[in-house]
């Protein structure tokens, strides 16, 4: 059942996408008027929309190994609270299925509110007690109150009509010479506002997320029974299976392995890890329960780190910790002491780090501008302009790359550390790091079941943590994971690397130290760095080639 809800989604985006494509190229091929062609284009657009919305919940039905069930099969007082909250918010009970699946995911899916189906796995069910269990269904619920089928299938229409705009506006630009100029522009605007409007149907669908866990709060009456509850699912869809890993001859932890809620489920997994992975440590299998200080610790990089702002952007879901700060200014309106007390501000501002980490990530694209443009200025516009251009282009591109490269991967500091302190920090992203020395039993691969995956996921005391294993040649990794990686899973390393997080934590590996001595080595900042040295030596050939060229002219 792994990337089952994932794969649907694929498939079906992949369906529906294709019978667009199609559509497209049918109408250029068949070189209508080009007014025609649009309308029939915009039309297309809204049969294929509504065609999807129409068969799209019998085909996830049909794809998806779901057992519809009376909710009373369940037993305890979970189909009561199902009924009292449809009762109580007016609300057909939906027709109730489980998935028999370890992870823990609810979703909900249909065309309106009497034809709505709400389905929970398995993991949910076990993981979660009836309270929080109340809560998850309220908050799918709360999609179905609120129409959310309805509002995202229009919401996602837009953006391909405004494609189709700039399609056939671009061809009938160039078609047509008098209204050229004025068509063109209108394409142009058309595609600048079919990718911001793909943000804005994903604002949109984050939105709805936030409403729909309002409506949980009012429904249930406690903000902490949902906040525990995604705490937990954090957990859940990244916990370690080292047991049926070893049933399956090699090491796995579901770090990822639930990826179909990142399109349809409760959140989007990518973002919970961070507190799964430094909250392993301090989750009670008995209590089902976890250390408030520990969590809170883990969310400090969603809240007050601008990167995980603009990590946010490309998710439906927001991130759990400011799903989790939402609820808690609930629980403060509603009189309740919230589970995780959120610190209301930073004791400084994490701005300046990321006006640095966004100059140096892209150092190297600063270069090659800065040397191309001096190359221009001192050829002028003479035919001897390109090989100075070039060679001023790529050496400034490689400069920048050396620079940006001393900053991300300093060498001279290894602290000794653990999970869930690196998990803590704030001021790192995927440019800005912080050295680490961790020492753990290597559990699995960073993707479970994929047998060439080259990463690896180290444990110790606090939590475990993905060791991003990266080679010049992505060639180099695969055969890593094809034929060494197995090799690694069941020993105690010291490993070290650079910590990094975006938007979830992983240790990009150097080095590691076997038991029995031995040391394998990640060669990637090497190359890149006496790869960018090279570079720029052959450039600083290639200036003096082209300074003698406009000397001697």
């Amino acid at each position: 059942m792994l990337h089952l809800a994932f794969r649907s989604f694929m498939v079906l985006g992949a369906l529906f996408g294709l019978l667009f494509a199609i559509l497209m190229a049918a109408l250029v091929a068949m070189d209508l008027p080009s007014n025609t062609a649009l309308w029939i284009g915009l039309g297309g657009t809204i049969a294929i929309s509504l065609l999807q919305f129409a068969i799209s919940p019998y085909i996830l039905q049909w794809m998806l190994r779901i057992n519809w069930i009376e909710p009373e099969q369940l037993g305890g007082s979970i189909a009561q609270r199902l009924r009292d909250m449809c009762l109580h918010k007016n609300l057909p009970v939906p027709r109730f299925g489980v998935i028999e699946d370890g992870n823990p995911n609810a979703f909900t899916f249909g065309h309106y509110p009497g034809d709505a189906r709400l389905v929970v796995t398995r993991g949910l069910l076990d993981m979660l007690n009836e309270d929080e269990v109340g809560a998850v269904m309220a908050h799918e619920l709360g999609h179905i109150k609120h129409w959310d089928f309805v509002v995202m299938t229009v919401a996602a229409t837009v953006p391909l009509v405004l494609y189709v705009i700039y399609r056939f506006g671009f061809q009938w630009g160039g078609k047509v010479r008098k209204a050229g100029a004025p068509v063109m522009a209108v394409a142009v605007t058309a595609f600048v506002a079919y990718i911001i409007s793909q943000y804005i149907v994903l604002f949109l669908s984050r939105t709805r997320e936030y409403y729909a866990d309002q409506f949980s709060c009012v429904v249930t009456g406690s903000p902490n029974l949902l906040a525990s509850s995604l705490v937990k699912i954090a957990y859940g869809l990244a916990r370690a299976e080292p047991a049926a890993a070893q049933q399956q001859g090699r090491g796995a932890v579901s770090l990822v392995a639930s990826g179909g809620s990142k399109m349809m489920g409760i959140f989007d997994p990518r973002f919970g890890n961070s507190m799964a992975l430094s909250s392993a440590a301090s989750y009670s299998a008995s209590t089902h329960t976890y250390d408030s200080a520990t969590t809170i610790n883990a969310m400090k990089w969603d809240i007050w780190n601008p990167w995980a702002m603009i990590a946010e952007l490309s998710s439906s879901h927001p991130l759990p910790a400011r799903r989790i700060r939402h609820l808690q200014g609930l629980s403060h309106l509603m009189g309740e002491r919230p589970l995780y007390d959120l610190p209301p501000r930073p004791s400084e501002s994490y701005w300046d780090d990321f006006a640095t980490d966004v100059f140096f990530q892209y150092l190297p694209l600063l270069g090659l501008i800065a040397g191309a443009v001096t190359g221009l200025a001192m050829a002028g516009v003479t035919g001897q302009a390109a090989v100075l251009t070039v060679a001023l282009a790529v050496g400034g591109a490689a400069l920048g790359n050396i620079v940006r490269m001393l900053f991300a991967y300093p060498k001279n500091r290894f602290e000794s550390s653990n999970v869930a302190d690196l998990v803590g920090e704030v001021k790192v992203s995927n440019i800005r790091c912080h050295p680490a020395t961790l020492r753990g039993r290597i559990i699995g691969r960073g993707i479970p079941g994929l047998y060439w995956s080259e990463d690896l996921v180290v444990q110790d005391e606090t939590g475990f943590m993905v060791m991003d294993y990266r080679q010049p040649l992505r060639i180099f990794e695969f055969l890593f994971g094809l034929f060494r990686a197995d090799s690694f899973v069941g020993q105690n390393v010291v490993a070290q690397g650079w910590y990094r997080r975006y938007p979830s934590p992983y240790l990009e590996l150097w080095r590691v130290q076997l038991p029995d001595g031995t040391i394998h080595t990640c060669h990637n900042w090497a190359y890149q760095f006496w790869g960018s040295i090279v570079l720029t030596v052959l450039a600083a050939f290639g200036v003096l080639v082209g300074v003698g060229v406009l000397l001697s002219g």
